[in-house]
């Protein structure tokens, strides 16, 4: 058998694949894999995937794999997050109220400029959306068409991956997304936790203003890739 086809025997496929995903530190897309072989298509991708989960699964292991951005990762299983900040010492990363409301209304609505955000909340959100770029997890999205071209803000991949959501198609209905963004804190937390190459760390949290009136210049804001 050539090394070729040794690499692209089951087997070494599900091994390769763990090794790339163990050192890591951010989830890893397929297209990424696949580079990696010769003549390997998405179906072997996937059954190698599915294969490493369930061996994990079957093993009684306390990580599996976790489809996150667009990318797979390692992740601890959820049920362990309380043992691991106990055991790290940490209290799980929390979003004000005011931060997860701006993203319900980002992530349902972008591209959304300032001014319709703010009239949707009722107040100027410009230093929510200040913390928020400061966290990635808000960017500028080039600008509206409207009178005076305002600038646009969406989601970024890191609210994606702090969050656990393999892309915005798996955002739930309106009235979910909040409930999902106050599970999302404590996952991130336990996948931070693991450290090294099996999770992304979530980002620390910033202190907001406590006056919401706090205005982000647009002009100034530097633009995200």
């Amino acid at each position: 058998m050539s090394d070729t086809e040794e690499a692209r025997a089951p087997e070494n496929i599900r091994q390769i694949v763990e090794a790339v995903l163990v050192s890591a530190d951010a989830p890893v897309t397929p297209g990424r894999l696949l580079a990696l072989f010769d003549g390997l298509n998405g179906r072997h991708l996937r059954e190698a995937i599915d294969a490493l989960k369930a061996q994990y699964e079957e093993n009684g292991h306390a990580f599996t794999i976790a489809e996150v951005a667009g990318g797979f990762q390692l992740s601890t299983r959820q049920e362990y997050g309380p043992w691991l900040r106990k055991f790290h010492d940490r209290n799980p990363v929390r979003l004000s109220q005011a931060a997860l409301e701006t993203l319900a209304i980002v992530a349902f609505r972008q591209p959304i400029t300032r001014a319709e955000l703010d009239t949707v909340r009722g107040v100027n959100s410009g230093g929510v959306l200040h913390t928020l770029m400061e966290l990635d997890m808000i960017r500028l999205a080039g600008r509206s068409e409207a009178v005076g071209k305002p600038m646009l803000f969406g989601t970024t991949r890191e609210f994606l991956i702090h969050f656990g959501l393999r892309s915005l198609a798996d955002l739930p209905k309106p009235r979910e997304l909040q409930e999902l963004l106050a599970a999302g804190e404590q996952l991130a937390q336990a996948r931070a936790e693991v450290g090294g190459g099996e999770a992304q760390a979530a980002p620390p949290a910033a202190p907001e203003a406590a006056d919401e009136t706090r205005s982000i210049p647009e002009e100034e804001a530097p633009p995200r890739s």
